[in-house]
């Protein structure tokens, strides 16, 4: 509720949980802490509490944000989870790899960033 009573706008991450339970190995382990963890559930408390206040839900698709550049939209296909920096191939942008997949959210969610948020 605090989130909702703070922010106008809610961006998800559309995960698409039932597609990573039946995805890769260990299946029925990631099955199992998934679906402990409550995913589903949390972003039905969040979707609830911000359409309830007239607050905008916006689902955004998840495939490669932390792989794409938020400069150039340019894809780096050998970064890896031990990758804590983004290097584009393309571009040469270089920046936190949370960071930059949070400013490729913002990019597909449609948000402008500031004039000052353009660096490279």
């Amino acid at each position: 509720a605090l989130l909702a009573q703070e922010y106008d706008l809610l961006v998800l991450e559309d995960l698409g949980v039932r597609n990573l339970v039946q995805k890769g190995e260990n299946k029925k382990r990631r099955r199992l802490r998934l679906h402990d963890s409550s995913f589903s559930e949390l972003r039905a408390v969040l979707e609830w509490g911000f359409r309830k206040r007239g607050k905008l839900v916006l689902p955004v698709p998840a495939f490669n944000t932390s792989r794409e550049c938020f400069l150039c939209g340019g894809i780096n296909q050998s970064l890896t989870l031990e990758d804590r920096v983004f290097l584009c191939p393309y571009c040469g942008f270089s920046l936190d790899r949370d960071l930059n997949a949070s400013l490729v959210f913002l990019k597909r969610s449609g948000w402008v960033l500031p004039f000052w948020c353009a660096c490279g």
